[in-house]
């Protein structure tokens, strides 16, 4: 996705980065309403408990509340004094979007997944689970949306892979061979 200028000789390894076109790359948004790439497959209904077309309508009602909510508090980090602009820059990018937060959040509290589980499938530390199911779960509160649990409970990553088996979800993302 970066835009490369390949040389003559073994292009594959020897490239220029175009920077001009690099700032432009880097300055679009971050897809924070859509899950990680590897982990579309968990919007399944099968899985939430919602139709496509409910859980895009919680998305944007959760992206509204988080917005919200992030402001609120940067603004009493600031001892609510205006805010300066910058440079652009606004920090490091969270390692779950919003969307992996309200997936970790229905599979732990639909499908009955434990934190620790959740965290290996998001490659991430089971303290950082427990922090965003917790933020989650109050912006669901202020939505007035409850997860519902499932009939079965699913005790471990095997058991969800089973479930996404047995409705036929296909779990590991395509890989697309360089043209």
């Amino acid at each position: 996705a970066l835009p490369l200028a390949r040389h003559d000789w073994h292009g594959e390894w020897n490239y220029t980065l175009r920077a001009e076109e690099y700032a432009q790359v880097s300055d679009a948004p971050d897809p924070f309403d859509q899950p990680s790439p590897d982990l579309v497959w968990l919007c399944h209904p099968d899985l939430t408990g919602m139709p496509a077309h409910d859980w895009v309508a919680l998305i944007t009602t959760l992206t509204s509340l988080h917005e919200d909510q992030r402001e609120a508090d940067l603004d009493k980090r600031r001892g609510h004094r205006p805010r300066v602009k910058g440079d652009g820059h606004t920090g490091r990018r969270p390692v779950l979007t919003l969307a992996d937060r309200l997936l970790a959040t229905v599979l732990h509290y639909r499908l009955g997944l434990p934190q620790v589980a959740i965290a290996v499938l998001f490659n991430v530390h089971p303290g950082t689970i427990n922090r965003r199911i917790r933020d989650i779960r109050g912006l669901l509160t202020q939505a007035g949306h409850t997860v519902q649990p499932a009939d079965l409970q699913r005790a471990g990553l095997d058991d969800l892979y089973t479930l996404a088996n047995t409705a036929g979800i296909p779990t590991t993302p395509e890989i697309k061979t360089p043209s």
